[in-house]
């Protein structure tokens, strides 16, 4: 443990002065590729707070890998111990540090914590880089714009990061059979201009049952292809197209198909997001729907346009965090097949010791157009294989906690 710069921490924060012009006469080579194994850290907030290295996926890319572990202490806080652990030409340099969240800590406290040692810690690894006189130890950080964070002058990929997963259930028993296969892809860009995220999902299920020499069997599938292309065009707005293609068996669709440009605003600009966001969506298209069995309404198949509306508020504060969401959308060949939506979540730290965590959503529902004709059998209702009719849908989540005794938070044991 580094006593000298642990000592840092306590009393003096780290500010980046001007590290955009060093970039711009250096290229990439001024900033060290470091890889961040942490499972319980704000990446997307780090990447803002500590602008001054290249961040990579993979540890095989990188000439530090900093491995992040946390455990709960005896008071109900989180002990974290950062190892930065060298690589290639800095392999004989290695360290580690300590941050220890109180049990009292809100998320954007331990967050502000967290990224606060990693600027630290990267210290040994930016002493040859023309980045280090750039650096600077103050009491307090400058205010000021948000230095653009390092990017590599050469890759391959043009951005592009994919990813491929699955996975698969079975479970026998003398009577019963359940089988259940998913996988998925994905192949995102994000660059400070565009963001285009693409996803394939696949889903099966099947059950199989014995009673009475009889046998039964239930089988569900579903599988979708969603792609969403997003362009930035200034602080607060942007503007982007969504599609969708899909089959689905619960919702009586054998092949779907959804087109739909949006627009987005944001009230506090999209840069400055860190701890409070506003935004206000706007989505106009058009559906078309082959439908496996004829719908209550008469069709095989139709295509109708819709608009929707979306406000998504997210605020992450000292004293807690609060997300809601308020959606709203209609069909225009019938203005009463519409729906709205509302969702929350509330995380209070009230006082000393007591949490209250709140969730809760609502949907007033006139919009199902796939509801297949005729009635559902107990089979599908049991096993959710089919889409019932609703006009309402309501949840709600509450949790109340308190702690109380040592404030000493230090100590973390893990015996028997």
């Amino acid at each position: 443990m580094h006593k000298f710069t642990a000592a840092l921490l306590v009393r003096f924060s780290l500010v980046l002065f001007a590290v955009g012009p060093v970039a711009a006469q250096t290229g990439n080579t001024a900033s060290p590729l470091v890889f961040l194994d942490c499972a319980a850290c704000d990446f997307s907030y780090i990447r803002r707070e500590v602008p001054f290295v290249n961040w990579v996926r993979d540890r095989e890319d990188a000439v530090v890998h900093i491995l992040v572990t946390d455990q709960r202490t005896a008071a109900g806080g989180r002990d974290f111990v950062l190892d930065f652990l060298g690589r290639k030409q800095h392999a004989d340099s290695n360290g580690s540090l300590r941050y220890v969240a109180q049990q009292g800590d809100s998320d954007d406290v331990e967050r502000q914590g967290l990224a606060q040692i990693l600027k630290i810690g990267l210290l040994p690894y930016l002493a040859d880089s023309p980045i280090l006189s750039r650096l600077q130890v103050s009491y307090a950080a400058v205010a000021g714009a948000v230095a653009p964070a390092a990017t590599t002058a050469d890759d391959p990929w043009d951005s592009w990061v994919f990813k491929i997963d699955g996975s698969g259930w079975l479970q026998r028993e003398s009577q019963l059979t359940e089988i259940s296969l998913d996988g998925g892809l994905t192949a995102d860009r994000i660059t400070e201009d565009w963001r285009i995220r693409n996803y394939l999902d696949l889903d099966y299920d099947e059950d199989r049952f014995q009673s009475n020499g009889l046998d039964a069997q239930s089988q569900s599938h579903h599988w979708a292809q969603r792609s969403n292309i997003v362009r930035s065009i200034g602080p607060h707005w942007s503007v982007g197209i969504a599609a969708e293609v899909w089959s689905d068996t619960y919702d009586n669709t054998r092949l779907g198909l959804r087109l739909a440009p949006a627009m987005e605003f944001s009230y506090w600009p999209y840069v400055l997001d860190r701890k409070q966001r506003l935004t206000v969506a706007y989505h106009l298209g058009s559906r078309s729907l082959d439908y496996r069995e004829r719908t209550i309404f008469g069709h095989k198949s139709e295509t109708r346009f819709e608009e929707r509306l979306q406000i998504d508020l997210e605020l992450t504060q000292p004293w807690g965090s609060v997300r809601g969401r308020l959606e709203g959308s209609h069909y225009f060949h019938d203005v009463n097949r519409y729906r709205v939506e509302s969702w929350g979540r509330v995380s209070l730290r009230l006082f000393r010791g007591l949490a209250l965590d709140l969730e809760a959503g609502v949907e007033r529902i006139n919009d199902q157009l796939s509801l297949a004709v005729g009635g559902a059998t107990l089979e599908e209702v049991l096993l959710r294989r089919r889409e019932l009719a609703t006009d309402y849908k309501v949840w709600s989540r509450a949790g109340l906690s308190y702690t109380f005794g040592s404030i000493y938070n230090n100590v973390v044991n893990t015996r028997l």
